[in-house]
């Protein structure tokens, strides 16, 4: 993944946290806060799988 790429998920992440933090109906503040924990484990999955680098090389430890 490039670090453009990378920088529109997290800004992706960042615009649902505002949302979720300057909306005054629970329910919404509720539902945006779970969009946020989804794209943030999203983005963690993806730090683990490029951590383990391409799979040819096996997992880097």
């Amino acid at each position: 993944m490039t670090d453009s790429e990378w920088k529109e998920r997290w800004h992706e992440v960042e615009r649902f946290r505002l949302m979720a933090h300057e909306t005054t109906d629970p329910v919404a503040a509720a539902l945006l806060l779970d969009i946020v924990l989804d794209l943030e484990a999203g983005l963690n999955e993806l730090v683990d799988v490029e951590a383990q680098g391409p799979p040819w090389l096996g997992a880097v430890a």
